[in-house]
């Protein structure tokens, strides 16, 4: 038997209700998939607020660079890394350096997503 078995969704309503129930009281997680692949996990709110403080406690503090922050404040502007380098005063491949080490930072893939994880942070205030 698989370790997570496949069922059809052609339970009755009331095989639902019974099967909400059962993730509410926390028997059960759910695990929903499409077609295309995406996914979604139904969980009880005590296993999301579990999940939820696991996250919290690993995340840690970003510290950036005087120069980092600078950077990003230009991303948020819309400046291209052209524009942040004139800007600057620097040389491109200074900002590119500046901007992967902000995305590694906040683990994200773009110098956008960045900036908005340091604006919402409070690290470009």
């Amino acid at each position: 038997m698989p370790a997570h078995p496949r069922h059809e969704a052609t339970a009755s309503s009331q095989d639902w209700l019974r099967l909400l129930d059962a993730v509410a009281g926390g028997e059960v997680r759910v695990v929903l998939s499409s077609s295309r692949g995406s996914r979604a996990v139904l969980v009880s709110e005590d296993d999301l607020r579990r999940l939820e403080e696991a996250e919290r406690s690993r995340r840690v503090a970003v510290v950036l660079t005087p120069r980092e922050r600078d950077v990003l404040l230009h991303v948020e502007r819309g400046l291209s890394t052209t524009g942040i380098a004139e800007a600057l005063g620097v040389a491109q491949g200074t900002v590119v350096q500046h901007l992967a080490a902000a995305r590694r930072k906040y683990g994200v893939r773009s110098s956008g997503q960045a900036a908005a994880r340091a604006r919402g942070a409070g690290d470009l205030d």
